[in-house]
């Protein structure tokens, strides 16, 4: 059986939440691959600390991991904190980093340390109402990017943080430079129209409820799971 059978999420949680924030969002994603064939399993990870640690600290590691390249992933404090749960927990599953504003950083840098160790370029990454945080270019094929727009605008905390970088264009002998603000970005970005701000992607009850009656959380993981499962029958065709 393919290792992609045997998905292990881990769901890393930003700044301040409580213990059990991302608990049902993570149900909601093993129900709906085990009803396609998976065998998947959750663990939930506070790279920065739960609302239990304070407020300012954890705001500090984020900002700093914020600014790192990914080459620099090794400096991380939130990545390489959930490095050292996923190693000793992961065993023959396939691990896929799921996290949601400051944990989305952890999980991006966190990734680009266990490539090499786990010797699984193919990993997958979700960010999800994250600050941008520069991707390198063997992870950004594999990662998602997923911002929610509501009626005010969108989640502020994706406005925060940068893609860019400059490139080149033309010839050798004649060239020019170019800002590109998403040469560092996840290949895969939606907007998801929902209902709330920042701390609402996961909630599954009324008043989070679309038109349609779904509820943010349906439609989060619906597009998530849909996005791993489009991933993982790519790797396995080729």
């Amino acid at each position: 059986m393919s290792i992609f059978y045997r998905p292990r999420l881990f769901l890393l949680s930003g700044m301040a939440t409580a213990p059990n924030f991302m608990e049902t969002f993570g149900e909601q994603l093993c129900r709906t691959l085990e009803a396609r064939g998976f065998q998947p399993e959750y663990r939930l990870l506070f790279p920065y600390g739960d609302w239990s640690r304070r407020t300012a600290a954890q705001m500090l590691e984020i900002y700093r991991d914020l600014r790192l390249r990914p080459q620099a992933a090794a400096r991380s404090i939130g990545g390489r904190r959930a490095v050292e749960v996923i190693r000793s927990v992961c065993g023959n599953g396939f691990p896929v980093l799921i996290g949601h504003s400051g944990g989305g950083v952890a999980g991006v840098q966190a990734a680009e340390l266990l490539r090499p160790a786990l010797s699984l370029p193919d990993m997958l990454t979700v960010q999800i109402g994250s600050p941008k945080c520069p991707v390198s270019p063997a992870g950004r094929e594999r990662a998602l990017y997923i911002r929610g727009t509501g009626a005010k605008g969108g989640d502020p905390i994706a406005r925060l943080g940068s893609w860019g970088g400059w490139v080149t264009e033309g010839s050798r002998l004649r060239h020019r430079f170019r800002y590109d603000r998403f040469k560092h970005a996840p290949a895969y970005r939606i907007n998801l129209a929902l209902t709330g701000g920042h701390p609402d992607y996961f909630r599954g009850h009324e008043p989070f409820v679309n038109p349609d009656g779904r509820t943010n959380l349906q439609i989060v993981a619906d597009y998530t799971t849909n996005w791993l499962l489009e991933r993982w029958d790519s790797e396995n065709e080729a």
